[in-house]
């Protein structure tokens, strides 16, 4: 097994309980993340836990596939989202995502950190940070304005 964390920021020009109603709401994450193409709420999850299922669209070399795994919201607080999501085989991926007004916005900040086997880390790793980078741009273009990239 590996383990790596990555973080991303950017500036959104909102107020902080928009921004953590966006990224908690996972019914709009398709509309924001470029792999995730299908998310089902789950009918059973811990309490105090939203538990859903996404399917990604993933790419690798000519070969073009697509996983589901499990999704967990954890917490939302006023600034603060954390998520974990697994993946079979024995990947792992927890997201604590923090909000902090500045200026006329706030800064959105991202600490991703992957668990995965040898032979899955660093493609799970790559996706992940590219898909993520796109998917900061793709909520401050969707709070901003109101409109997603396709």
């Amino acid at each position: 097994m590996r383990q790596g964390t990555f973080e991303k920021e950017i500036f959104i020009r909102s107020d902080a309980g928009t921004v953590i109603r966006t990224i908690a709401d996972y019914s709009q994450h398709h509309k924001i993340h470029p792999l995730i193409v299908k998310v089902e709420r789950a009918a059973d999850a811990p309490p105090g836990v939203r538990r859903y299922f996404i399917t990604d669209r993933l790419q690798w070399g000519p070969f073009r596939f697509k996983i589901k795994y499990r999704a967990d919201i954890i917490a939302v607080t006023e600034d603060t989202v954390h998520t974990e999501a697994y993946q079979s085989p024995a990947t792992y991926v927890t997201n604590v995502t923090k909000v902090t007004p500045k200026d006329d916005g706030v800064l959105l900040h991202e600490t991703i950190t992957i668990k995965a086997p040898d032979l899955l880390f660093s493609y799970a790793f790559q996706q992940a940070n590219a898909a993520h980078e796109e998917m900061l741009k793709r909520i401050k273009q969707f709070i901003e304005n109101n409109t997603v990239i396709e």
